[in-house]
């Protein structure tokens, strides 16, 4: 999974974390170029399966955000760091798995 800069590429995971409960959630964090959490960042669901909620994530001081998905498949999330660059990066959502993505801004 590939975090990318528009322009240019960033690194970006996705990794399963155990969980439970059936339904599907995205889990992840904004970090800066040295590992750093990024507060202040925004992050949306850009793209989907079917329809899915409009809604913005604004990260805390520990660069966290979450958003619970009505369905299973690839979601497309996209993320504005405070200086204004724009990453995005795709995560597999499964019921019962939480996914965990990490966005790694200021690296190019």
């Amino acid at each position: 999974m590939r975090a990318h800069r528009r322009p240019g590429p960033s690194r970006g995971r996705s990794t399963r974390e155990s969980g439970g409960g059936g339904r599907c959630l995205i889990n992840g964090i904004v970090l800066d170029s040295v590992g750093t959490p990024v507060a202040g960042a925004t992050v949306h669901l850009a793209d989907g399966p079917g329809p899915f909620p409009d809604v913005a994530a604004l990260t805390g001081e520990d660069g966290r955000f979450s958003f619970a998905v009505p369905v299973k498949g690839v979601y497309t999330l996209m993320c504005r760091a405070p200086d204004d660059t724009v990453w995005q990066v795709s995560a597999r959502a499964v019921p019962a798995e939480p996914v965990r993505v990490e966005f790694h801004v200021g690296d190019v």
